[in-house]
């Protein structure tokens, strides 16, 4: 039986969680998320819950070797990843790790994790003032950003709007110093993404509007509804939860067909919306097909970063000698 038979259709976080400040990976956050699917609501203390390592590892993208070195640096990592949660009743700021412990049980072949006992409040016997979150939706945004985005707008999806300051956004969604320093890049590598991979792939639409004070953008006004023509049958809901966390494994390997490696064919899918990923390729393959390309591997670089489209390609003869 595999890790996720018997898991949930939802996850449940305090509000106060939502909007907490942190950083995680995409590995990191499916691990966060695996091990949210494992509370039940009855449960009134943290378990320690056992998932085979074979599971781990492919829930997390990583091979195992026999020291299961790997595995254990991005655990290692995510032990370090320190949560911000702000209490406006106590007006307090906490701060904690979100796991206890993680222990490798080379011998049984799995691993045990275990939540902080600081984050009770936030994630069990919830009465009020929390958010309900579908695992399929959140299984298919392959963003960090647009996960944390998601959450943040389905938390007012009662009011169906929510304002965002630019700076609040930086902080909620773990951007560092230095990072995006500009607001057209936050605008491009973040707001954007999001925008279209919620779109894309969930049952909501999300837009947003831009708010200026002194012709400078402060504020995100985002809106959230759900599609009208937009519904999962329970049955392809049922496919999702039963895939593993990273079903990657095509694109990668169409990537790699044009000389990448594993490592840098992953890092573009963790870098990008997989439709514009498909698009591009796409574009490169008609380009190909025509033998007018010396460095594929070049052309499908700059084909992902300048978002190509195929249907631009139809019917041209390029001159392009990338």
């Amino acid at each position: 039986m595999t890790a996720l038979k018997k898991e949930r259709k939802y996850v449940v976080k305090s509000n106060q969680l939502i909007e907490a400040r942190y950083r995680l990976s995409l590995q990191e956050s499916r691990v966060i998320l695996w091990l949210l699917m494992q509370i039940c609501p009855d449960d009134e203390d943290f378990k320690q819950h056992k998932i085979d390592i074979k599971e781990f590892s492919k829930m997390i993208g990583a091979e195992v070797d026999n020291q299961y070195s790997k595995l254990r640096s991005v655990t290692k990592r995510l032990m370090q990843r320190a949560i911000e949660i702000y209490n406006p009743e106590k007006k307090e700021w906490l701060q904690v790790s979100w796991l206890s412990s993680i222990k490798y049980q080379s011998t049984k072949g799995c691993v045990l994790l275990r939540f902080d006992p600081e984050l009770k409040p936030y994630l069990l016997k919830l009465k009020g003032h929390f958010t309900k979150l579908e695992v399929a939706d959140l299984l298919q945004l392959k963003s960090i950003y647009s996960i944390k985005i998601f959450e943040l707008l389905k938390q007012y999806e009662s009011i169906k709007k929510r304002k965002i300051s630019v700076e609040d956004l930086r902080a909620y969604c773990g951007i560092q110093k230095g990072k995006y320093r500009h607001y057209n890049a936050i605008k491009l590598y973040v707001i954007e993404r999001a925008a279209a991979e919620i779109n894309a792939k969930t049952e909501y639409e999300v837009d947003y509007k831009e708010i200026k004070e002194s012709r400078k953008i402060v504020t995100i006004e985002w809106t959230i509804k759900k599609k009208t023509h937009f519904e999962k049958s329970q049955q392809e809901k049922a496919t999702i939860l039963q895939k593993e966390f990273r079903s990657d494994s095509t694109l990668i390997e169409k990537i790699m067909e044009y000389g990448f490696s594993k490592q840098a064919a992953k890092r573009f899918i963790q870098s990008d919306v997989e439709e514009n990923i498909i698009n591009a390729i796409k574009a490169v393959d008609i380009q190909v097909s025509r033998g007018h390309v010396k460095n594929p591997a070049a052309m499908l670089k700059k084909a992902i970063e300048e978002r190509w489209k195929p249907d631009v390609f139809v019917g041209k003869k390029t001159k392009t000698k990338s």
